[in-house]
């Protein structure tokens, strides 16, 4: 069996975990392909994930996310080697090493999660990114408010005078929403949740849509207003042209996530955020 290995060479340690890994897989006879380099993401990603029959990702829940991602494009699952600090995405710890047999014998379970297409749509030009988490549109370093709109499927739904909106899926809703003051949504329902960023309102809550909405967000400050970024997944910010609109769709493709044993998600919630060992 090939197994993509794919760490996060930024985490303290990196060497040490990728050959404990790696020597765990070869023992139960498998293949553990690696990249040459030592870089996050390395160039050759993609015909890792193209070759291997499973990956593991070694890292927080950045670094497994981004990997999902990439690997969805080629109908591959992803297990997560928790290497950071919560690790919500993740299928292991680094002590439970000894469970990696139960992946080469196939006895596991693949958690399927929704992911976001999100557009930036210009008069000359429309470009797509995808969102396992949420896609962010949110002032830069002024501090002064942003005023939004938000519709669905053409529809006006409300307008915003904050930092920002979140755009979340279920997997996100205990991300970047969730300090926001956005609810708990628990990975196996299909909807898109907004959250507002520090709204200027007494009477301003979270939104949850139909996993089939159509939503636009779009921004209008002043010439000397600020700057509007988009982020997607807390990777690059995209600067925002005032005339954009950003169109946010639940995508046709899942991130596959492997799951070696049964954890009920409300555990798994508690546990991650009360620091609670496994």
């Amino acid at each position: 069996m090939k197994i993509a290995v794919i760490p996060n060479y930024n985490m303290p340690d990196a060497a040490r975990q990728v050959s404990c890994v790696c020597g765990a897989l070869r023992n139960l006879f498998a293949e553990p392909m690696l990249s040459q380099e030592q870089a996050f993401p390395p160039h050759d990603i993609d015909r890792l994930l193209a070759d291997c029959e499973a990956a593991i990702v070694l890292g927080g829940d950045g670094t497994i996310i981004h990997c999902a991602k990439r690997a969805a494009a080629f109908g591959k699952a992803v297990l997560g080697i928790n290497c950071g600090r919560l690790g919500f995405m993740a299928g292991l710890e680094l002590h439970e090493l000894d469970a990696l047999e139960r992946l080469i014998r196939g006895e596991y379970d693949v958690e399927y999660r929704m992911m976001l297409d999100v557009a930036v749509v210009d008069n000359v030009s429309e470009t797509h990114y995808s969102a396992l988490n949420e896609a962010v549109v949110s002032r830069g370093a002024l501090s002064r408010m942003i005023e939004m709109q938000v519709a669905n499927n053409g529809v006006p739904v409300t307008s915003y005078q904050a930092d920002g909106v979140i755009v979340a899926t279920p997997t996100g809703s205990t991300a970047y929403s969730l300090s926001a003051g956005g609810p708990v949504v628990d990975p196996a329902l299909h909807c898109l949740l907004l959250t507002p960023i520090c709204p200027h309102s007494l009477h301003t809550r979270p939104y949850l849509f139909h996993e089939d909405a159509v939503l636009s967000v779009t921004h209008h400050t002043r010439e000397d207003g600020p700057a509007v970024f988009l982020t997607v997944d807390g990777e690059e910010a995209i600067a925002l042209p005032a005339d954009c609109e950003v169109r946010i769709t639940r995508s046709n493709t899942r991130a596959a996530l492997i799951k070696l044993r049964h954890q009920p998600f409300y555990e798994i919630l508690d546990r991650k955020l009360t620091n609670r060992k496994v």
